[in-house]
């Protein structure tokens, strides 16, 4: 693991940690992002499951969570190892797309219907999980395309 170090009064920091195969804290913390999103998503959008919806809509809240923590897993071992993980990567960018895509629609219907009880972003409770969601998502797919702006140089 290769590190930049600055030393300011005799104590060591650490501007940015690069793994051996070019993972940085940046990445990590886009992961830690997206799990919070998906996760704070799932608990305040949870449906009555009295209703065949409510079952349905909840799973479609938890699992992206559910395979996000595994491929997540899977992507930081490959970078302690000092592997690539090649899989891992697309499926999270796969998943980073879909929660971009799910935060956009569901904007959308929340501005296009004031109904405080339609389906949609509506109030500060609604907004704090999407724009979590879209930090990490975002922050994940910058630290792609600024990874691959780097190796071309």
């Amino acid at each position: 693991m290769a590190t930049q170090k600055t030393t300011i009064d005799s104590t060591i920091v650490h501007d940015s940690v690069r793994m051996a195969d070019g993972r940085s804290t940046a990445q990590v913390a886009a992961l830690f992002l997206t799990m919070t999103g998906w996760g704070w998503t799932a608990g305040n959008f949870v449906q009555p499951a009295n209703t065949s919806w409510g079952a349905v809509a909840d799973i479609i809240h938890v699992i992206p969570l559910a395979i996000l923590l595994p491929l997540s897993l899977r992507y930081i071992a490959a970078g302690a190892a000092g592997t690539l993980a090649w899989g891992a990567r697309s499926g999270i960018t796969a998943l980073a797309a879909y929660g971009i895509i799910g935060c956009t629609v569901m904007v959308v219907l929340g501005l296009t219907n004031p109904d405080p009880n339609s389906v949609g972003v509506h109030t500060f409770e609604d907004w704090m999980p999407a724009i979590v969601l879209y930090a990490g998502t975002l922050l994940w797919l910058a630290t792609l395309l600024l990874g691959r702006g780097r190796a071309r140089k």
